[in-house]
């Protein structure tokens, strides 16, 4: 599994802070630093970016029906008379899941997350999940949450979710309590400001029940104890949604892909049509040889389909055996007529014929004084018939002996 960075950055993307979490607990070291410095660390794990949420409008409404698409398209109309900006130049945004009937709605200025997107991608980060801070917060009708910093303040309840600075958080908090029907057990607030802010808060928000929790690791031990995906919505919808931006540069190629597709169907119909002419073609050639076969080989017992050619060459094999190894063969005259000549010097042995049980051997031996006794060797050792024609030219004498088996 993937490991999960958390990744605060501020609204220039200059400047980032990030720390790795696992289930629900930080994990690592905290950093701070300048936002390509958070590439080593971002590589190759799912990042969650948090942008500043006083540059997000969010809010909770109803929405009728279930198809997100429709929905998606109804909400800019749904918020307008809440936006003071003109819908036309902002990017919206809707969670996955209504919690009591009801969607969070998050609206963000178009040029500022291009800018947020484009600085993250210039840096080499891959993000899939990008929210406002504020909804890293715990989501609860009972306990309203709190988290206090040094020069600002992140506020979550049911019905509002905002950020403000130190010096107007009472007034703010005191309006959002005054207007909710359902008033909270109490409000939770995690100081992570390390100054005095409790003193003052509790002291303008008298009608208010306060809960305080330190927060001695920062504002990131909060957002890892409480984000949860089901209570948060993420910015990247739309044309920033990773898979469709995937979608997008796959488009442009579906034209050739679909000629590529055209090629690839025409080749499969060549090929089936040449296999089709190949199968006609072997069953003609298979024919063709039944024809042969029988030809060949009147009267033998017809072989079975498509062994014809086997067929054929065992008998002529056979035939071939029987011509080479009976008795008088060629095999049985040259077993015994090689060693004689071997044993005679001078002798050349030019080439050799056999035909009905004779065979012809052409000789060039020394001189003409050496045929005779080659030829009454031969015919004591085998009993054979011998005859022997001889010529001299040049010195050089040539014999043919002509020597015919007894069988």
């Amino acid at each position: 599994m993937a490991r999960t960075i958390l990744l605060r950055i501020d609204p220039t993307a200059t400047d980032a802070s990030w720390q790795r979490i696992e289930n629900g607990q930080l994990a690592g070291s905290f950093h701070k630093g300048r936002l390509a410095e958070a590439f080593r660390y971002c590589r190759g794990a799912s990042v969650v970016v948090m942008v500043p949420a006083e540059e997000v409008f969010i809010t909770r409404i109803p929405l009728p029906g279930k198809n997100r698409k429709k929905l998606i398209k109804a909400v800019p109309y749904a918020v307008e008379d809440q936006i003071v900006d003109d819908i036309e130049t902002l990017h919206f945004a809707l969670s996955s899941v209504p919690q009591e009937g009801k969607y969070i709605i998050a609206a963000v200025e178009t040029r500022l997350i291009d800018y947020w997107d484009n600085a993250l991608k210039a840096v080499g980060i891959h993000v899939e999940t990008m929210i406002p801070d504020v909804l890293a917060l715990l989501d609860s009708k009972e306990s309203w949450s709190v988290l206090l910093e040094p020069n600002r303040a992140l506020v979550r309840t049911p019905e509002g979710m905002f950020s403000s600075d130190i010096e107007n958080l009472p007034l703010m908090l005191n309006n959002q309590y005054n207007l909710t029907e359902g008033k909270p057990d109490e409000v939770t607030v995690y100081d992570c400001s390390q100054a005095n802010h409790m003193t003052t808060l509790k002291a303008l928000c008298s009608n208010i029940e306060f809960s305080l929790v330190d927060c001695p690791d920062g504002p990131f031990s909060v957002f890892a104890r409480h984000y949860d995906t089901r209570n948060s919505v993420n910015l990247l919808q739309g044309e920033y949604n990773r898979q469709q931006g995937i979608g997008r540069h796959v488009k442009p190629w579906i034209p050739a892909a679909g000629l590529f597709a055209v090629w690839i169907g025409w080749q499969l119909v060549v090929n089936v049509s040449a296999m089709i002419d190949l199968g006609s073609r072997s069953e003609e050639l298979t024919l063709q040889m039944q024809d042969v076969y029988k030809s060949a080989f009147r009267g033998a017992k017809k072989p079975p389909l498509g062994y014809e050619r086997s067929s054929m060459e065992s008998k002529i094999n056979k035939l071939l055996e029987k011509q080479g190894q009976a008795k008088g063969g060629l095999q049985e005259m040259l077993v015994k007529t090689a060693p004689i000549l071997k044993n005679v010097k001078g002798v050349v042995i030019d080439g050799l014929r056999f035909s009905n049980g004779k065979l012809d051997i052409d000789l060039t031996v020394k001189g003409s004084s050496d045929v005779e006794p080659l030829e009454e060797k031969i015919k004591q050792q085998t009993g054979w018939e011998v005859k022997s024609n001889a010529s001299t030219s040049k010195g050089v004498t040539k014999v043919r002996l002509n020597i015919k088996s007894s069988s």
